[in-house]
């Protein structure tokens, strides 16, 4: 029974095939069928060329019977050869032919070939050759082509026995005959039956191949996290997309989406709860935007080729499905548009625009969805040349060091200055920090502008001090960002280093927003730089929602006040209590104090009345280049 069963089992294992083994199977045929061809092809020409040549036997050419038994015998098993030939090449190269027709061209060939092999092996002489010759038939019909293995052991069995039978009835017959006959047949049987199973494992060895590498190549169209297209794949394919004649590119756009407050849901349920929310975000996109193509961009942004109609509702029904999702944070979504206008467009261009546009609401709640239009190309044009150019820039001196001065409060005397970035492109003129600063930041570039500033800074103090210059304190800002990309500690002590200036001249400024977040690889900078024996300044402190938050977590030595509490000095009646009450709490920790954006003699008279030691602003300077700061760097004081 068990022996049945194993039986069973491989029966269904060699005969179980897959389209792509058949296919297999039916070009190894083909390339078979041109072996086959040429080989039996070359030798009945051979063979019908020497019947009406061989010496010695004209009587026999004259003889009619002869040649209608012999050479037609030749011609047809030539006819059969070449038309599997035939057939073979032309599927091969790419014609489109009926695999009946091939099964047919198969099986025909291979009858011809065993009654030929049978007709002559019973009508020669010479019988030791010509059983020779129906056993080299045989390996040609059952061993080079594929043969499924009943059809293989039925054919085979058929041929060998019509070849018992001629043999008994001409005479032939032997009892070694029939042993040796019968080892023939099951060699044959199985030779042809080795072959089928050796290709159907080399077909089916390499439909597994085919499987991996499309799963692969698939695994590499999609977005690990959320199961949605990649932007590699997205943009391959919108370029197939955009370039189709079936494409109607007036009713086509590109969607960048963002989801709003997606950072705050992060801080509050943790990066795998976040993970999972995107996951169903994705789900929703794809479930909404059925028949469009969409990807994963990065985070929480996604993008979209759609169809105009009904996008925005499309839009809409995404927007409050993800509110849904998490009512309680506020979530939705922000979507900027762009429509292309030629399928020329490039799908990484078109979804630089849509983000753009995003970008433009994404501090505005009363609108969620807006069009890329002419107003924001501008904008965008300059945003890509600050992108593209800021190496460039940098390189070439556009961009170059202003100081502005920082003074004492008691008797505005210099003790310092700031060191300011300031872009004068030639082709586009100047640039506004308030302009590069954040694309820089955006677009994680910030880092090259800052040690570059840090570099100029350095070097500008060595020459100073190599001139006798009397040199003063520098302070440099620096984005939450850098220390992210770079080891801002090494990179500051470098420059130090390689100019051989004391560490008391260079202060260290970030802002107080970019310490909002928790994150202890900043803090443990932060520490660093101090321990080593750099100041650290808060900037712009107030600018924020979590002053005193920073004041409790983070270790600082100068607490620089945002301009903003002078902009309304005389107007805003509670601007002067608070900045008392800031300056009060500045002392009490154990921090000194510098306020920003001090224009008018009346704020630097309050100011200093109320203790705060340092001051800034266009009273006592504007920013200015190294030349002209130079110049006042002996002076005993700045104002009046």
């Amino acid at each position: 029974m068990r022996f049945i069963q194993y039986a069973k089992e491989f029966l269904v294992r060699i005969t179980k095939t897959s389209p792509f083994i058949k296919e297999y199977l039916f070009r190894a045929n083909l390339k078979s069928g041109i072996y086959v061809g040429v080989i039996v092809s070359v030798l009945e020409i051979w063979m019908i060329i020497s019947a009406f040549t061989a010496k010695g036997d004209a009587h026999v050419i004259r003889d009619g019977y002869w040649i209608l038994t012999h050479v037609a015998s030749y011609i047809f098993l030539l006819f059969a050869a070449s038309s599997i030939l035939v057939y073979s090449i032309l599927c091969l190269i790419g014609r489109k032919l009926s695999r009946r027709l091939g099964y047919c061209l198969k099986g025909i060939f291979s009858f011809c070939s065993v009654v030929f092999a049978l007709y002559i092996s019973s009508i020669s002489s010479d019988k030791i050759g010509f059983t020779f010759a129906f056993m080299t038939i045989g390996i040609f019909t059952f061993c080079l082509f594929n043969w499924h293995p009943i059809s293989n052991l039925l054919f085979s069995s058929l041929s060998f026995l019509a070849f018992f039978i001629l043999q008994k009835k001409f005479g032939n017959l032997t009892y070694s005959m029939m042993i040796n006959g019968f080892t023939a047949w099951l060699m044959l049987f199985v030779a042809g039956l080795n072959v089928y199973i050796q290709r159907k494992t080399d077909a089916v060895r390499e439909e597994s191949l085919q499987e991996m590498t499309e799963q692969l190549i698939e695994k590499n169209k999609k977005d690990e996290l959320t199961g949605l297209h990649n932007m590699i794949h997205f943009n391959h394919a919108a370029e197939i997309i955009l370039h189709s004649e079936f494409t109607d590119i007036s009713n086509l756009c590109f969607v960048f989406v963002d989801i709003e407050n997606f950072k705050n849901y992060n801080e509050k349920y943790g990066f795998k709860a976040g993970s999972e929310f995107l996951v169903k975000a994705s789900d929703i996109i794809r479930d909404v935007f059925t028949a469009s193509l969409s990807a994963r961009l990065s985070d929480d942004h996604f993008v979209i080729l759609a169809k105009k109609d009904s996008l925005m509702d499309k839009l809409t029904q995404v927007r409050l499905r993800i509110k849904y999702e998490e009512s309680s944070m506020n979530l939705g979504i922000k979507a900027g548009i762009f429509s292309p206008k030629d399928k020329d467009c490039s799908p990484t261009l078109a979804c630089d625009h849509a983000r753009y546009a995003c970008a433009t609401i994404k501090k505005n709640y009363g609108i969620n969805f807006i069009e890329y239009d002419d107003s924001m190309n501008e904008d965008f044009k300059k945003k890509q040349y600050i992108i593209n150019n800021i190496e460039s820039a940098l390189m070439r001196g556009y961009i170059q060091v202003f100081y502005q001065p920082v003074v004492w409060a008691k008797d505005a005397t210099l003790c310092g200055a700031e060191a300011l970035a300031r872009w004068n492109d030639p082709n586009v003129g100047f640039l506004s920090p308030g302009v590069f600063v954040p694309i820089l930041e955006e677009y994680h570039l910030i880092h090259k502008l800052d040690l570059f500033m840090l570099d100029m800074v350095c070097r500008n103090l060595s020459e100073a001090k190599a001139l006798n210059y009397p040199i003063v304190p520098v302070s440099i800002n620096f984005s939450r960002l850098d220390f992210q990309l770079t080891d801002l500690v090494s990179e500051v002590e470098r420059c130090i280093n390689k100019y051989g200036i004391d560490k008391e001249l260079i202060h260290i400024e970030i802002t107080e927003s970019a310490l909002s977040d928790s994150d202890s690889k900043l803090k443990n900078a932060l520490e660093s730089l101090r321990s080593n024996g750099y100041d650290l300044w808060l900037d712009d402190f107030g600018s924020g929602y979590s002053g005193l938050n920073v004041l409790k977590d983070f270790n600082f030595d100068m607490m620089k006040i945002d301009m903003k509490f002078l902009q309304e000095f005389t107007e805003n009646e509670k601007t002067q209590p608070i900045l008392i009450s800031i300056v009060e709490l500045a002392n009490k920790i154990g921090m000194n104090t510098l306020t920003e954006g001090v224009e008018t003699e009346e704020a630097y008279k309050f100011l200093k009345s109320i203790g705060c030691q340092r001051l800034q602003g266009c009273l006592f300077g504007k920013p200015m280049p190294k030349e002209e700061f130079l110049t006042i760097l002996k002076k005993e004081k700045l104002f009046p």
